[in-house]
């Protein structure tokens, strides 16, 4: 797939242009819209002034800025939603066929639910997402997309005024695979804080937070000393966790944590791996739409995409899920 970005660059080059056509009536747009407030707005500021108006000659300028933020919103809007559909449809199908993609959907609630990654975190008051992409990679059932979830925090000061806040519980990519395996229990992977700053000490307060019902099951120690530098292991049955965190599983998600440089989290549930990839990047989004002219046509456009995409279905070949050790009943 070397020559995939130029492939791709050839046969998508006739939407590329129109798409491009389509971006400057936007910015076209937008300057005349931004132009007419200005004008409109000044004027109208400068008149009630000289009457006299105070207050109503600032709040004209500010009804104007309002216009044209609007504007903005909607012309970005626009040309994203013709970038999505027209552009990274096209895309995602040249990198896989098997592949969909909808730009608008996102993993569902009840999969984020299911995959207890978050369990111990509030449940969350905003649930939001973008960009799902799901189908079948050689043997692999599979469903990815962004997700952020958040949950609202309330305080009080000491005048008894109230405040709120948005706190993040995860925001990233969240994908669902097969792991064509049936799971009889609940096996979760996740990043050691704990034991990275106390030591034996935070080893020990896992343990008692197993005991102590906040996680599912009981504290399972690896071989491997890497592995349990970096994660810890949480499981209903300590024989079926083994038998799924093979030494090769174990090498595999300690190299995929220091590809993806992420604090990655993953569970087996129900004949299914998931695996939360925490950041902070908006993927699969368009160039600025003020970008240069012929953006989306320059040679280095197109291969960032096909990086993104490539990262975002990178699980697959990590945890080598196409290769069938097991056999479901």
């Amino acid at each position: 797939m070397s020559n995939a970005p130029t492939d791709a660059l050839r046969q998508l080059e006739p939407i590329l242009r129109a798409l491009e056509q389509e971006r400057t009536q936007y910015v076209s747009q937008f300057a005349q819209i931004s132009l007419w407030s200005v004008a409109i707005g000044g004027t109208l500021s400068l008149l009630l002034a000289a009457f006299g108006a105070g207050v109503w000659a600032i709040a004209l300028l500010f009804v104007a800025l309002i216009v044209i933020a609007a504007a903005y919103a909607s012309k970005a809007d626009a040309w994203r939603r013709a970038f999505k559909a027209q552009v990274m449809t096209q895309l995602v199908q040249f990198v896989n066929p098997n592949l969909r993609y909808y730009p608008e959907q996102h993993i569902s609630r009840r999969e984020y639910d299911l995959s207890m990654l978050y369990h111990n975190s509030p449940a969350p008051d905003r649930y939001y997402g973008e960009d799902l992409i799901e189908g079948v990679i050689d043997k692999t059932d599979i469903r990815l997309s962004e997700l952020h979830t958040e949950y609202k925090q309330v305080t009080y000061d000491s005048k008894g005024r109230r405040h709120e806040q948005w706190i993040t519980i995860f925001r990233g990519l969240f994908i669902s695979a097969d792991f064509h395996k049936d799971f009889k229990g609940v096996t979760l992977v996740l990043p050691d804080t704990e034991q990275s700053w106390l030591g034996g000490f935070g080893q020990w307060l896992q343990s008692l937070s197993a005991k102590l019902g906040n996680q599912p099951g009981e504290l399972i120690k690896m071989e491997d000393p890497e592995f349990e530098r970096l994660f810890k292991v949480f499981a209903t049955d300590p024989i079926e966790a083994r038998y799924i965190l093979t030494p090769n599983m174990i090498r595999r998600i300690v190299e995929f944590r220091a590809k993806t440089k992420s604090a990655i989290r993953l569970s087996f549930i129900a004949s299914r791996v998931f695996v939360a990839i925490p950041t902070y990047h908006n993927h699969f989004e368009p160039p600025s739409l003020f970008a240069p002219a012929d953006k989306l046509l320059a040679p280095e456009t197109l291969p960032r995409y096909f990086e993104e995409l490539r990262f975002a279905l990178a699980v697959v070949d990590e945890l080598n899920l196409n290769t069938r050790i097991w056999t479901k009943r």
